[in-house]
């Protein structure tokens, strides 16, 4: 298996999880907006809903173009995969999971929310920078301890 194969696998599956887990969301939402203003306020259900919809959609997107995905991060070779490689697409989609749930958390909010601003430059970060990263981890005194082969 290649670096850009499992790429691919592992962004199918982060998409499949974020689309299920999202759906009980996308649910209450829908049903917090039927009730009115019984339930929650009306912008507030709306807000609600807006982000469960774009987050179930960016999961689906995401199994959909797993693979233009993966060969753009990765370049295509047969070699067998190494400990660096291995963790270089597990900090791409890491990454992906950072973006994804912030950008469902910037939608419709009447405000800034900085954790959010935060969790997408470290996962765009993770996602274009995985193999610096890999590399810096590789450097690093804690990673001695941890072998991956």
């Amino acid at each position: 298996m290649s670096q850009r194969q499992l790429a691919s696998v592992l962004f199918a599956v982060l998409g499949a999880f974020i689309a299920i887990t999202w759906l009980p969301q996308l649910v209450l939402s829908i049903g917090v907006w039927r009730a009115g203003n019984q339930a929650a306020p009306a912008a507030y259900a709306i807000t609600l809903l807006i982000a469960a919809i774009i987050t179930v959609i960016l999961g689906i997107v995401l199994v959909l173009i797993r693979v233009r995905l993966a060969e753009r991060l990765f370049p295509a070779d047969s070699r067998p995969l190494v400990a660096q490689d291995t963790q270089a697409v597990a900090l791409s989609v890491l990454g992906c999971y950072f973006i994804v749930g912030s950008i469902s958390r910037l939608v419709g909010r009447g405000r800034i929310d900085w954790s959010a601003v935060t969790q997408l430059g470290f996962g765009r970060r993770f996602v274009l920078g995985s193999t610096r990263g890999c590399a810096l981890l590789g450097r690093c005194a804690i990673s001695r301890f941890v072998h991956f082969q």
